[in-house]
């Protein structure tokens, strides 16, 4: 017998912890905010691009190498986009579930005001 645990524990301890967003909401399954992140990738990407492309030719700078900094710059910006509408969209989503939530206990209230009043005229 070895020391080392075997195969369905280490699975099992994976299942456990690994799935938080299956529980929760997630913003990869809200499809307003898939695709806003998607366009506002591809926007800074491609505004950044074209800017660096620009200034690297007004500045002189050669051909070939003003096109790969400027898709250096074109990835970098899509990184960027991708955090910013990120963070945007998180907070987005959390104010929407919040909002459900007290829509829905609003309901309840008005539910268990309803019921009791109902009570009282009986």
């Amino acid at each position: 017998m070895s020391d080392k645990p075997d195969k369905k524990e280490k699975k099992d301890k994976k299942k456990k912890g690994g799935d938080a967003a299956a529980d929760g909401v997630s913003i990869a399954a809200h499809p307003r905010a898939k695709a806003s992140i998607r366009r506002t990738r591809a926007r800074t990407a491609l505004a950044a691009f074209v800017i660096v492309l620009l200034f690297s030719h007004s500045a002189g700078v050669t051909d070939q190498e003003a096109v790969m900094r400027a898709v250096v710059a074109g990835l970098v910006g899509n990184l960027i986009g991708w955090a910013c509408a990120l963070a945007i969209w998180r907070q987005i989503v959390v104010q929407e579930v919040r909002s459900v939530a007290e829509a829905r206990r609003e309901q309840a209230r008005a539910r268990a005001e309803a019921m009791a009043a109902a009570a009282e005229a009986a």
